[in-house]
C-alpha cells in the first residue's frame, strides 16, 4: 500500500488576527502550510482529480475560514482551519496546519511566530495534538 501526503505551502493571507488592538487595526501577513494524509492513493494510478483533493478547493476553504472571524491567537486560527478542512473534505484522515505570522508586531527583529497543529479524524470526531509553537529569530 502506498502512503500519499499532500502538501500545500505558503498560502498567503492578509487578515486582522491578533490578541492586541494594534494588530486588529491593520491587516497582518500570514502564511499557511497544509500537510494532508488520507484516501489519496487511488490518484497515483488513475491520474484523476476526482481521486484526490483539489488544491484550489483547499486554498479557497482556508481563505474562507480565515475570513469567518478575527482570531486572537494563531493557535485558534490553526485549529479552525484543521476542523474546517476535516469537515469539508471526507478524504482527509490526518491534517497538519502550520500558521506563520509575519512579522509579529511588537517582537523586534523577529522573522515570524508560528504554530504547527496536527489533528486526526477520530471515531466520528477529530482529536487534536498541538505539536509546537515556535518563534524564529531573524538571521
Amino acid at each position: 500500500m502506498e502512503a500519499v501526503q499532500l502538501h500545500v505551502t505558503g498560502i498567503a493571507l492578509h487578515a486582522f488576527h491578533g490578541a492586541y488592538p494594534f494588530e486588529r487595526r491593520r491587516p497582518g501577513r500570514f502564511f499557511i502550510d497544509l500537510e494532508i494524509e488520507g484516501a489519496l492513493e487511488r490518484a497515483v494510478s488513475t491520474d484523476r482529480l476526482e481521486d484526490t483533493i483539489d488544491y484550489a478547493h483547499l486554498v479557497k476553504a482556508v481563505r474562507e475560514i480565515s475570513r469567518t472571524r478575527k482570531f486572537s491567537l494563531i493557535e485558534s486560527l490553526a485549529g479552525a482551519i484543521a476542523d474546517g478542512l476535516l469537515e469539508r473534505f471526507a478524504r482527509i484522515q490526518r491534517i497538519g496546519v502550520r500558521v506563520e505570522k509575519l512579522p509579529p508586531r511588537g517582537l523586534g527583529s523577529t522573522t515570524c511566530a508560528a504554530v504547527h497543529l496536527i489533528k486526526t479524524r477520530g471515531h466520528g470526531a477529530s482529536t487534536s495534538r498541538s505539536d509546537r509553537t515556535s518563534v524564529h529569530a531573524a538571521p
